[in-house]
């Protein structure tokens, strides 16, 4: 299947219209529609947005099924004059596909080093209380609305980690960061209800969501119940325990103490057979003795 082909079949089965990939990736929807008419594959700098929008990975994007990988004792990459004379030796189709892999490899590095500074833009740490429970501790409070939460501002921070995907220790689920989560984590009935410390909590726990989904416990599912949910919860629904903690500042700005939070991860459990972060709920301040810096 060309590369296009997957593309468009992907977007069938999201049920998601040109319009809205163009809205996601920011390119033109007369571009996205040449790749059909013309049959042609988008340029390779713009793959890893279309992996985002579409929850895809790149290697399921650019690689066939049951295509074999072969492994070689000799490095190409240090071996310039062998890997020049295998390009000159190759068919039209062996070229491109030598080309395709050199621009993979590029837009690889592109993903790490974004990958990079995103967690180096964090700072989280995880600690255990008296009790043995993991607490993700995330020691800066980067949404700081003194009356309401900017929740759009949530929504965009949200948006660095689609199509990243995190295992839960306990359990080893591996639970996927899909396009969806911005808005309903940012927009649901749910957080609309919140005010003051609460709302807060809920923002600023965002920073902390690979870990809090890598410690959290306490599996629990439900079948999915809801028509409107038939596609994006096919198989299910799930509830995780997690906890987090955010700092408490004096008058001076000085961290004073940290107050540790329970929250319910739900999970959704799609047609495509993954596991996607759906909402962080139920989140309540704990009433034990608050962390000390």
């Amino acid at each position: 299947m060309k590369l296009y082909e997957k593309i468009f079949a992907r977007l069938n089965e999201l049920h998601m219209s040109q319009t809205e990939l163009s809205r996601r990736t920011g390119i033109a929807t007369s571009t996205i529609s040449d790749w059909r008419k013309k049959q042609i594959n988008p340029q390779a700098d713009k793959l890893a947005a279309i992996c985002k929008a579409l929850d895809m990975s790149l290697v399921d994007l650019l690689c066939d099924e049951g295509s074999p990988v072969q492994v070689t004792s000799t490095d190409y990459f240090i071996d310039e004059d062998h890997m020049l004379e295998l390009f000159r030796k190759s068919d039209v189709e062996g070229k491109r596909g030598i080309i395709r892999y050199l621009e993979l490899l590029e837009i690889c590095k592109e993903i790490n080093e974004t990958s990079h500074t995103k967690k180096q833009r964090r700072n989280i740490s995880v600690i255990q209380d008296v009790d043995g429970n993991n607490i993700v501790v995330i020691n800066d409070i980067r949404f700081k609305g003194k009356r309401s939460i900017h929740w759009k501002e949530v929504r965009a921070y949200l948006k660095e980690y689609i199509g990243d995907f995190y295992k839960v220790a306990s359990t080893g689920d591996v639970i996927y960061i899909g396009s969806d989560l911005p808005s309903e984590y940012s927009g649901s009935v749910y957080t609309k209800k919140l005010n003051g410390a609460v709302a807060k909590a809920k923002a600023n726990a965002a920073q902390g969501l690979p870990e809090m989904i890598e410690i959290s416990t306490g599996r629990f599912f439900r079948e999915n119940n809801e028509e409107k949910h038939n596609w994006n919860a096919k198989n299910g629904w799930y509830r995780y325990n997690s906890y987090f903690a955010l700092p408490v500042y004096d008058d001076n700005e000085n961290i004073e103490r940290y107050n540790v939070f329970h929250a319910s991860l739900l999970i959704r459990h799609a047609s495509d057979g993954k596991m996607y972060l759906y909402d962080i709920i139920d989140i309540k301040k704990e009433t034990s003795t608050p962390l000390e810096p």
